[in-house]
């Protein structure tokens, strides 16, 4: 068996130039720039196979991006995972409302009205 280095891709935005700088975490001279973030990850992988002769394919590279895009990233992350967690809640209290007005013998068209969805999916819920 045998095992994959990955390497880290430190990057950096340089303000005058308006470029992405970026190299390999531990190896000197192993850099390049891109005017993107994918220009610069394509440059750096095909930089890194240049440097060990080998296909850039097989290369694992984790990018470091500079803190302030962490914490960015990292917000809007958790941003997404409470969103989706509210979706999932809403879904199942649509599924429980629209249960709970069949049960009041509303009709489909009538309990969709009320929860603000179509009678198809007022249908879908039901059957489901």
């Amino acid at each position: 068996m045998t095992r994959t280095k990955s390497y880290v891709a430190v990057y950096e935005r340089d303000p005058d130039s308006d470029a992405w700088l970026v190299h390999i975490k531990g190896i000197d001279g192993c850099h390049t720039y891109g005017r993107s973030l994918r220009q610069a990850e394509d440059r750096i992988r095909e930089a890194l196979a240049l440097w060990l002769d080998r296909d850039s394919d097989g290369l694992v590279i984790a990018p470091e991006w500079p803190k302030d895009l962490v914490e960015i990233a990292s917000a809007v992350s958790q941003a997404r995972c409470v969103a989706e967690a509210t979706a999932r809640e809403a879904g199942a209290a649509t599924v429980k409302a629209a249960k709970k007005l069949d049960r009041m013998g509303l009709s489909r068209r009538d309990a969709a009205d009320i929860l603000g969805v179509s009678h198809q999916r007022v249908q879908q819920l039901l059957a489901g």
